[in-house]
Order: structure tokens, then sequence, then C-alpha cells
């Protein structure tokens, strides 16, 4: 699990250029948080002498897990899916849950039945709404050797999800009711709201401390899937079926002096193939999927075992993923949450794809 803290370590470094000393504040807490609970956790559970009466080291003796670095990466992952603007306990409170509860609660390391990173955030985003829900994602300015600084600078309109930041289609639809014409929609989306591809790509744009940069998110992966840490079937099938979703899909967006969803967006239907790719670039390279599915939805221990699974689970996240992007009003992100989702089908998705065996050899 070092090796997965290694690839994270440059977004880390990033978000505390992009984001301030704040950044580093929030990563510290969650990491010392995430690995503390372990500490006292395995201490009170394995706190016993050893049955041959010999005595032996307190370490051996309280069953410690931290050195297998599991809890620095979960303290990681947890301070990645928080704003920079989140007061100082939000990441305490996120990181304590994804390890008492999600992880330890199910008997440790590789006992868990959910990401506990994510689930340590699905708690903070229930129980402190206006920490995860900033108003703004402001940017340190001039930070910046990379993108257009002014348009970073910026910061994005709130009231979406924390781990993705502010979502497209929310953005659509907003900018669909102030009477763009539909060929405008992703001029308007990818240039005039300081968002574009080149920024979202790089990092210089708003959002939570560890998804804004995409080009140091799929390094490290990079690294990962050489080193054979992370399984390449997942983030490919994630990725890929969210890019067919956004480019098959209707974007239904509101129209007339009503306001009412009268118009079903399509570019590849409208001979637009050069708004087809950005629009399913943006969905790619924004908010937090790059972050989810090469780091959260390939996490071994809750993903399936067969290759076939691998591809159902990929697939069911991207889809779940798309879905909640296009169509939910009220959570218009859902990488969080369709991850989560498919954990909780991983046992069933074993059972499916199990191999089956005809006959053996005495």
């Amino acid at each position: 699990m070092w090796s997965v803290a290694a690839a994270l370590a440059p977004a880390a470094v990033f978000a505390g250029y992009v984001f301030g000393c704040r950044a580093y504040l929030h990563i510290g807490l969650a990491v010392a948080t995430a690995v503390g609970a372990e500490a006292v956790i395995t201490y009170l559970r394995f706190h016993r002498r050893s049955r041959d009466g010999v005595k032996a080291t307190w370490w051996r003796r309280s069953g410690m897990t931290i050195g297998d670095g599991s809890a620095v990466v979960t303290g990681l992952l947890v301070a990645f899916c928080l704003p920079a603007q989140a007061r100082w306990f939000v990441p305490v409170v996120a990181a304590g849950v994804a390890i008492a509860i999600a992880k330890q609660a199910f008997g440790g390391l590789g006992c868990n039945i959910w990401n506990p990173a994510l689930v340590g955030r699905a708690f903070v985003h229930v129980s402190f709404p206006t920490d995860m829900n900033p108003a703004a994602y402001p940017v340190l300015t001039g930070h910046h050797f990379l993108g257009n600084v002014g348009t970073a600078v910026g910061g994005m309109a709130g009231g979406a999800d924390a781990v993705t930041g502010a979502s497209p289609m929310a953005m659509a639809k907003s900018i669909a009711t102030q009477g763009y014409a539909d060929v405008d929609v992703l001029k308007v989306l990818t240039e005039g709201h300081g968002r574009g591809l080149w920024d979202m790509f790089v990092g210089t744009v708003g959002g939570d401390l560890g998804e804004t940069s995409a080009l140091l998110l799929l390094v490290g992966a990079a690294y990962l899937i050489y080193k054979g840490w992370i399984r390449w079937q997942v983030p490919l099938a994630y990725l890929g079926t969210v890019a067919a979703g956004a480019l098959l899909l209707p974007l239904y967006l509101a129209g007339g002096e009503g306001g009412a969803e009268s118009a079903a967006w399509q570019p590849i239907l409208l001979a637009m193939p050069d708004a087809a790719l950005r629009f399913v670039l943006w969905h790619l390279l924004g908010g937090g999927l790059m972050l989810g599915a090469l780091y959260m939805a390939t996490d071994m221990v809750t993903s399936p075992l067969t290759n076939k699974g691998l591809w159902i689970f990929g697939a069911g996240c991207g889809v779940l993923t798309i879905l909640f992007r296009l169509y939910s009003h009220a959570y218009p992100e859902g990488v969080c949450y369709s991850i989560l989702l498919m954990n909780t089908a991983v046992p069933l998705i074993d059972r499916w794809t199990r191999p089956r065996i005809f006959g053996h050899k005495r």
C-alpha cells in the first residue's frame, strides 16, 4: 500500500500548491486520524500475551497493522474528497468513520465491504453539507505555472457533490435557462465558465483537494498498473462506459419562459463531432471521476475477483455515474455513491462470474 501512497503524493503536493497550506492541514489531519484510529482499534482488539507464555514485543502482541500503509492511503483518499474550505474537524470525522466503521468494524484490512474513504466522505457529506458544498472553490492567485490563470482563480459555483466538485450537467441546465442555443452549450461550458479542458487536465481549476489534476492522477495510476497494484479492467470499463453514455444519452435542457425541460441535447445526433468530443472529455476530466475510477473503484478488497467480474463492476459504476450526472437534480454527480452501490453488488458479481469446474483428475 505504500506504493499507492507514493502514487498519490504528486497530487497531494499539487493540492497544497493550488489551494494553499489549508490543503496540507486537511491531508495531515486525515492521515493522522486514520493511522491513530487504526492503532487504537487494533491494539484494543488484539491486546493479549502470546499463548506460549513468552513475553512478546508490544508491537507484535498488539497486532498492529499500521505498518502496511493502508491507513495512510485511506487518510489520503479521504482528504482528496474534501474541499479546502471545510472546517478542520471534517477530515478528522471522515477519517475516523472510514477506519472505525467502514474498515475495522468488519474485521480490518481485507474484510470490509465498502471502500472506507468513500464511506467517510458520504458520512460527512450528509452530516456537514455546508462544509462539503461551498459556494465557490477559490484557488490561490499566482500559484499556477500551467493553464489559464485568470479563469482558474475565478472559482466554481457550488451546490454539487463534494467529491466531484461542480457538476457539468447542473451547469448545463443553468446555462440553458439563460437562453443559450443548443449549439452554444459546449462553448459556454468549456470556455465561458472558466473550466477549459486544458485547465481541467492539468489541474488549474477549483474543486476538491485531490480531484483537480487529471494529469497527476493518470501518472500515478500508470505507475500502479505497471507495478500490478491495480487492475486496468476497472478504470477502462468505468471511463469507457461514462464516455459512451455521454456520447449517446440525451441531456434534457430546460427551455421556454417557464423553464420546463423541453429539449434533448445530443451533439452526436446534431452532426457536431467536435462538440460531442468536447462533451465527452468534459465528463471524463471534470470532477472526481478520474480519482474515483483510478484509485477507489480499483480497491482490490471491494472489487470482484474474476476478470469478467471486473468488467461488469467497472461498467456498472460507469452506468450509475452517467445516469446520476445526466438525470439527477438533487445529486447531479454520483461518483461516490455509484462506487458504493457497486461495492455492495460485488459478492453477487463474484458468484455470477465464478468459473465452473466440470471435472477433475484423481
